[in-house]
């Protein structure tokens, strides 16, 4: 059986023209949410490692003129996206196991209750022209993964990937990083999420094995649900004492001020009831 990893190495073997292997930069981006996740793939080639790929590219996908059309490309991307599904379906790089829901555990390497639901590729457009340049190519791939159950629940999260290459993994809200096995370099960011960056370790001294194993130990991180209600109870602002005496000396006018108006009423009535008398 042959893993992602395996495949684009083996693929890169193929396509080149000259002894020995194009090494290349690769980056591993993996974002895990409740109930997907998204592997993306950076792959840099520089200089002669650059140049050779170009080569194989034209050797083997195209018509070996030394020169690669927007055609070939196309080709040769169309191929990769094929090629890639067909590796992951003979193994998966990823498996959760969880108490709840074990059929994301069991089955055929593991991917029982995990579903690929998109490959997607990228290929440079600079790799279209003359091969013998050393331009810098840069590809990217990514795999679009559905669980069929809750990351929630789940007791651990193991990938597969190469060895020695760089890895960031993010993890959702609501899940706790207890322990970490297969990384090194490892260095965890805490926030609303879970973020850890390291490299896969090689799980073997053979260097053509080029084999990582990362497991993640997790637990349900029950202070980043949902807050209780809290009771609060409105508080009138008291008024100070300086506050209250501009208030008191208004009342005390308006007092005043309608004393002085029922005096001045009353003596206008007598003085009505005076002359209606005479």
């Amino acid at each position: 059986m042959r893993h992602t990893f395996v495949f684009l190495t083996l693929i890169l073997i193929a396509l080149t023209a000259v002894e020995g292997r194009a090494e290349r930069n690769w980056v591993n981006n993996i974002t895990v949410d409740e109930n997907n996740m998204t592997w993306g793939y950076t792959e840099t080639f520089t200089g002669a490692d650059s140049l050779r790929y170009r080569v194989g590219i034209d050797t083997e996908s195209g018509n070996n003129d030394s020169f690669i059309t927007a055609w070939e490309l196309l080709k040769l991307d169309k191929e990769m996206r094929k090629r890639l599904r067909s590796s992951i379906d003979s193994e998966f790089d990823v498996r959760i196991e969880t108490l709840e829901t074990p059929y994301l555990n069991t089955g055929t390497n593991g991917n029982n209750g995990i579903e690929v639901v998109d490959v997607d590729s990228v290929l440079s457009p600079a790799i279209i022209g003359k091969t013998h340049i050393g331009d810098a190519i840069v590809n990217r791939y990514k795999v679009t993964y559905r669980w069929k159950g809750s990351i929630l629940n789940a007791g651990s999260i193991w990938f597969l990937g190469q060895a020695k290459s760089p890895v960031t993994v993010i993890i959702p809200a609501g899940v706790d990083v207890t322990n970490i096995s297969g990384m090194d370099n490892v260095t965890k960011i805490i926030s609303d999420h879970v973020e850890i960056t390291g490299f896969f370790r090689g799980i073997s001294e053979d260097v053509s094995e080029n084999r990582g194993e990362i497991t993640l130990y997790m637990e349900k991180n029950t202070s980043n649900g949902v807050k209780p209600d809290v009771n609060v109870t409105a508080t009138l602002p008291r008024m100070s004492e300086n506050a209250t005496k501009p208030m008191t000396r208004v009342v005390s006018k308006i007092r005043d001020g309608s004393i002085l108006g029922a005096g001045v009423v009353i003596i206008l009535l007598i003085y009505v009831f005076k002359v209606k008398k005479r």
